[in-house]
């Protein structure tokens, strides 16, 4: 869908992960605390977001089954980023 121009709806929150934890450990080796919080607080940004019930069509599709799961139900990949930052740029 993505390579035809169309609107996708998946899950980044692995991805996001894999980069905070490459964050974390960076900031244990340069001793940057700061660094480190971001990266925490991005990922409670990311649960928190699932957690108010903002997720995309494939998470969606686990908690109510994919038969059962309609539009409104779920965001676009990029909506979906956006509901992160938005809930990022409240945790600070």
């Amino acid at each position: 869908m993505h390579q035809k121009g169309q609107q996708t709806s998946t899950n980044p929150i692995a991805s996001i992960f894999a980069w905070t934890r490459g964050l974390e450990h960076r900031a244990k080796l340069d001793g940057t605390p700061d660094l480190a919080k971001f990266a925490l607080t991005l990922e409670k940004a990311c649960v928190d977001t699932v957690e108010s019930g903002k997720m995309t069509k494939d998470l969606a599709a686990s908690i109510h089954g994919l038969a059962n799961v309609k539009d409104g139900m779920f965001l676009t990949t990029q909506d979906f980023l956006d509901a992160i930052a938005d809930q990022l740029k409240r945790s600070f």
